[in-house]
């Protein structure tokens, strides 16, 4: 019975935390400018699916979800955060620095990049066959960040 009791508990507070920090859903016309304009820019004729706002780590943020599969995070200030393309596609080559372009093109010819989100200190970027990079804006490595971080058991 006190087992049970727990695992009901823990249900409760699962759900509870699921409810409070789930996004709140908003109309397109309710993100921030920058963001509107973005979408515009990039994905015009791609029509907003989805659109939430949370608060995060650092403030407001907004998710956006889009017909074609594409999903695009946006911080406060309506600056993207993160950009994953649709199933098949590329995530738009203007939003990607000129220097990771031509360090991708160089030395994964054949791959193109599906995600791309901005970190502190640079971007990571995902490419199409799964390979993971975090790199500077001038496409160097970006150094491990050191202290704070969990390790593995």
């Amino acid at each position: 019975m006190k087992r049970f009791m727990t695992m009901a508990l823990l249900v409760v507070m699962a759900s509870v935390a699921a409810f409070v920090y789930a996004g709140t859903p908003i109309k397109a016309t309710e993100l921030p400018k920058a963001a509107q304009t973005f979408l515009t820019k990039y994905f015009s004729g791609d029509e907003v699916r989805k659109a939430e706002k949370d608060q995060g780590r650092r403030g407001l943020e907004y998710e956006v979800d889009l017909a074609s599969g594409a999903e695009v995070d946006f911080m406060e200030n309506g600056d993207w955060k993160e950009v994953k393309a649709a199933r098949g596609k590329s995530v738009p080559a203007g939003i990607v620095p000129s220097a990771i372009s031509k360090y991708v093109s160089s030395n994964f010819s054949a791959q193109s990049i599906v995600e791309i989100s901005r970190k502190r200190g640079g971007y990571e970027v995902e490419l199409s066959n799964g390979t993971e990079l975090k790199l500077t804006e001038d496409a160097k490595p970006m150094p491990a960040r050191s202290g704070g971080g969990r390790r593995a058991r």
